[in-house]
């Protein structure tokens, strides 16, 4: 039985927010433990500080010349024309802020935090984890440092031989499955927009399996806009049900970005909270527990009520049917734009728990789960 659950967080997350505009502005980690406390279901010894991340942390993915960049551009908050070009520093995807650097950091070595508490028996949960696009040289997709790439390096580093990394984010882990891609240590299996309409746009496609003795080590489902809870759950089902008997994973790290939700903006998936608990929950029940990161999310509501619900399932708390006033008070409180302002979201801001997504599971959806495990069954 795990020790007990623990969430890795800071309320210094508040003064490391990327510039005005930028859809990674909002609040994320603070929001979610102001939610928590005032919901009454974080203790004090369930909360762990944050720590950075270490510079022999670092490189065991990034190269150290990219690491000096982002440090010198942090220092002086401002970017040479040459940075800028060479490692994709100070765009508009990518700008220069306080969460470049130092807020990377924080998540980074909350991610090794996770790490550590899970090879000590605990469950761990580091929602600013999950930062998946960056390479080794190169900022992308808001990613400076891919924390879970170096969570996978910490995990291969304390000898574990057989590594799974789950992505359920709505955008595919480009970052980490280039990586990884010749590696046989690691499997890597991503559910996704497809990138024949969504970003990274280059990678992500059902064709990328691996190469060299990474070949099979890397199953992308690529798919439809319109998701719906009960086809997300399908093809996470089949697939993970196939790895685990094929690959038999020693340990699992399992990116948790709420972009797939009906609420957010940046992608066209429309699963329901419900459902994205639910496949939280199939995974823990064919594998056991592992090490949880969070990832993309940019309507912050959404995604706090959806990592609420993760940590009731963490700490084994019951989850609350209605929103204290408290609680009700903290997310009216979010300085956020509401887009769809024609939909009514008053429901975000009186339950936690939402109605399913409800949908049946499409031809093209059943037809791109049996090619993915018709690869490796024949």
């Amino acid at each position: 039985m795990p020790k007990g659950a623990r969430l890795i967080g800071s309320f210094r997350y508040r003064n490391l927010r990327y510039t005005k505009n930028h859809p990674l502005r909002v609040p994320r980690v603070s929001l979610l433990l102001e939610l928590l406390l005032a919901l009454g279901l974080l203790e004090e010894e369930e909360l762990v500080e944050s720590r950075p991340a270490l510079w022999e942390e670092l490189t065991l993915f990034h190269e150290e010349e990219y690491l000096r960049a982002l440090e010198e551009c942090d220092r002086c908050q401002c970017v040479k024309k040459d940075y800028r070009e060479r490692f994709n520093i100070g765009t508009y995807e990518n700008p220069v802020s306080p969460a470049m650097w130092r807020g990377s950091l924080l998540a980074t070595g909350s991610s090794i935090q996770a790490v550590e508490l899970y090879l000590k028996g605990y469950v761990a949960f580091n929602p600013a984890g999950g930062m998946h696009h960056a390479y080794p040289s190169r900022a992308k997709g808001f990613c400076f440092i891919n924390d879970p790439g170096v969570t996978l390096q910490t995990l291969l580093k304390e000898g574990f031989r057989r590594v799974l990394y789950i992505d359920l984010d709505a955008h595919h882990c480009d970052g980490v499955q280039d990586f990884f891609y010749e590696e046989d240590r690691v499997f890597v299996l991503s559910l996704h927009q497809s990138p024949e309409y969504a970003f990274p746009f280059s990678r992500g496609y059902l064709k990328e399996r691996g190469a060299g003795k990474g070949k099979g080590y890397n199953l992308n489902l690529p798919l439809p806009p319109g998701l719906k809870d009960g086809e997300f759950l399908y093809v996470l089902e089949k697939s993970l049900t196939l790895i685990k008997d094929i690959y038999k994973p020693e340990v699992y790290v399992l990116q948790l970005g709420t972009d797939a939700l009906k609420e957010d903006y940046l992608s066209k998936f429309e699963l329901s909270n419900r459902g994205f608990l639910e496949a939280f929950d199939l995974v823990r029940d064919l594998l056991g527990e592992g090490v949880y990161l969070g990832g993309g999310g940019y309507h912050p509501v959404a995604l706090a009520r959806a990592w609420v619900l993760l940590w009731c399932r963490l700490s084994q708390k019951p989850i609350p049917e209605f929103l204290t006033p408290k609680a009700r008070e903290v997310l009216l409180s979010v300085d956020f734009e509401e887009f769809e302002e024609d939909v009514d979201r008053g429901y975000m801001y009186e339950k936690l728990l939402d109605p399913p997504a409800v949908g049946e599971v499409r031809r093209e959806v059943k037809r791109l789960v049996e090619e993915a495990i018709g690869y490796y069954l024949f």
